[in-house]
């Protein structure tokens, strides 16, 4: 038996053996990593999960008294309700009160992705924190250095301001420095 995997990448549909289940791979045709889903139990629609018959066993009034019933494995129920529906993303099945997909990270419950916004907004590649504008307008060559190390590192749109806000307050501070100069001599 195989496990399905669809490329989020070129929605091409993927065969996996069992024992590449929960592990991620490369797509052939994009390079797009995949995550192979973990092998899920199939149940029948029609099957129902009693409480009280946990081996599946029934009422067997043919068997009698003097026969052994049947040995069956115990049926496990889905995990939650069992109820499940597609990722409108991804298209992976995923629990229908699920409040985020495992598969894609795509997230339904509106406080989970306000908070998951406030948190990527202050770490967003590119914009300036408070922190960054107040290191560029106090302490001008601390700044400076910092967006250096910043567009070092990989985040050159933030660093490339930093260094820019840096070297115009580093002038600024410099006139105001030579007017106040200039001032107590008089």
């Amino acid at each position: 038996m195989s496990i399905k995997a669809t490329c989020s990448g070129c929605g091409k549909v993927l065969k996996a053996p069992d024992s590449a289940a929960g592990r991620r791979a490369k797509c052939p045709a994009c390079g797009a990593p995949i995550e192979i889903p973990a092998a899920e139990p199939v149940y029948d629609a029609e099957e129902i999960f009693d409480e009280d018959d946990t081996y599946g066993l029934g009422a067997n009034d043919e068997l009698g008294d003097e026969a052994e019933p049947p040995i069956a494995p115990p049926r496990r129920k889905p995990a939650g309700d069992g109820k499940r529906k597609p990722c409108p993303m991804c298209g992976e099945m995923i629990a229908a009160t699920a409040a985020k997909c495992r598969f894609c990270g795509e997230v339904f419950d509106p406080e989970l992705k306000r908070r998951e916004t406030k948190h990527s907004r202050s770490t967003t590649s590119g914009e300036l924190t408070t922190v960054d504008w107040l290191l560029c307008v106090l302490c001008s060559g601390i700044g400076c250095i910092v967006g250096l190390v910043a567009m070092i590192s990989g985040d050159s749109e933030r660093g490339g301001k930093m260094v820019g806000i840096s070297l115009v307050f580093v002038f600024l501070w410099a006139m105001v420095r030579v007017a106040i100069e200039q001032a107590a001599q008089r």
